[in-house]
């Protein structure tokens, strides 16, 4: 990844986690333009509502009036709205050491052959007072999340299909149960270093609770039963796969993105009184002969 980008999204990371109380996840790099997704958590509760942002670095040249022309490439503009994915785009200038945010929306957005471009006003900025604006935009509808979680997981989904993957967290002693430090080992058991780290600090009743809202194109069972060190701290070892719909939206994603099929047109059945092409020769051969004058030598 692009040093200017990594700094560009831990300086957004710590609005989000800092100012918003929310969850934020760092995603692999991919082909979709979606370099992170916040979480909103209703006072530390998982929703299951997610936020996913295309993050960059850029500097004061791109301004126009005092706001900021960003251009970005048409395939990830492509890829999010046939996925009716609700992005945003968040830029950080650091000579002017302001960070700026706008919804993408097909409306907003100037659309070439190979880039599309949308003004980010300047009064956007992206601080603890732009929550509510983010809170009120997302959907509550739970069709719309759990597409919202399979477009956004696909390429973690791509890495675990047929491949033994756990799920390691750790519980905090509390009042309620807070659950923290989720690390992902794809590929045949614990590593020395997981594939994946997510640093949640979640509360809720139980962990199913929990994986349901974040994950819920995974079924999972505990691989281990749940130990505790340090009196205080329980860690749950689950083994998780993908449920049966996760491997038919990969599949189908996989055709979509193939275009028209291509493949050989089939013959349609022959009825019974159709004539081969050996009958027809016959028939015609026999016509001439029928035809021939009779031999007055005969």
């Amino acid at each position: 990844m692009d040093p200017a980008v990594r700094l560009a999204i831990d300086a957004v990371e710590k609005v989000f986690v800092r100012d918003f109380k929310w969850a934020f996840r760092r995603l692999s790099s991919s082909d979709t333009g979606i370099d992170a997704r916040a979480e909103i958590l209703d006072d530390g509760w998982p929703t299951g509502r997610f936020l996913p942002l295309q993050i960059r670095s850029v500097s004061s040249t791109s301004k126009r009036h005092g706001d900021h022309t960003y251009r970005g490439e048409k395939k990830h503009l492509d890829y999010w709205t046939r996925h009716a994915l609700p992005l945003w785009v968040v830029i950080v200038d650091y000579e002017s050491d302001l960070m700026l945010w706008q919804q993408v929306e097909k409306s907003l957005c100037v659309v070439t052959e190979s880039e599309w471009s949308i003004v980010i006003p300047a009064t956007n900025m992206l601080d603890a007072s732009a929550r509510l604006c983010f809170d009120e935009a997302i959907t509550t509808d739970p069709e719309l999340l759990m597409r919202t979680a399979f477009a956004l997981d696909r390429v973690l989904m791509q890495e675990m299909q047929d491949q033994t993957t756990f799920f390691v967290w750790d519980e905090w002693g509390d009042t309620t149960a807070i659950f923290c430090n989720l690390r992902i080992y794809v590929g045949g058991g614990q590593k020395e270093e997981p594939d994946v780290r997510i640093d949640y600090h979640l509360r809720a009743h139980s962990l199913h609770e929990v994986m349901i809202k974040l994950f819920p194109w995974a079924t999972y069972a505990y691989a281990e039963p749940i130990s505790e060190y340090s009196g205080e701290i329980a860690v749950h070892i689950l083994k998780v796969e993908l449920r049966p719909q996760a491997y038919a939206y990969l599949q189908a994603e996989s055709f979509l993105e193939g275009g028209y099929p291509k493949e050989e047109e089939p013959s349609a059945p022959e009825t019974d009184d159709v004539i081969t092409e050996e009958e027809e020769r016959e028939f015609w051969r026999r016509r001439r002969m029928c035809r021939r004058p009779n031999n007055p030598t005969d």
